[in-house]
């Protein structure tokens, strides 16, 4: 049986996060007014979660620095505030390039698992 992948916050020292756990820290976080999430794996990636309660950006960037995936919605329409970091900056995104909530988690988790994202979300390239 192999270890299940684990992923870590930034700079503590712990065993890391399942799939299932790191959805939960999201829930959490979010409920302590903590909208912005990073994770880092043992090989370089990064992933961000910034939300805003509603939606959330989530991102996959290979390493500091790297080329960046993230989840979007091709039918999302609008705009959304509220996305604040642990700067204090509140940004705006299209709701195109942004997902449900509960959407977030759910990818989050399967990524963790699987080291790949789940069927039903839509994966873009960062552009250049």
């Amino acid at each position: 049986m192999t270890e299940p992948h684990r992923w870590c916050l930034p700079g503590q020292a712990s065993d890391g996060y399942s799939g299932a756990e790191a959805r939960s820290l999201l829930v959490r976080r979010l409920d302590w007014g903590t909208q912005e999430t990073w994770f880092e794996d043992g090989r370089g990636r990064l992933m961000s979660v910034v939300t805003n309660g509603a939606r959330a950006r989530v991102a996959l960037l290979d390493g500091a620095g790297g080329p960046e995936e993230h989840l979007v919605d091709p039918r999302g329409e609008g705009v959304s505030g509220g996305y604040l970091s642990s700067s204090g900056r509140a940004d705006t995104h299209p709701d195109r390039e942004t997902v449900p909530f509960p959407l977030a988690c759910k990818a989050v988790e399967h990524f963790i698992e699987n080291d790949s994202w789940p069927h039903d979300v839509t994966v873009a390239q960062a552009v250049e």
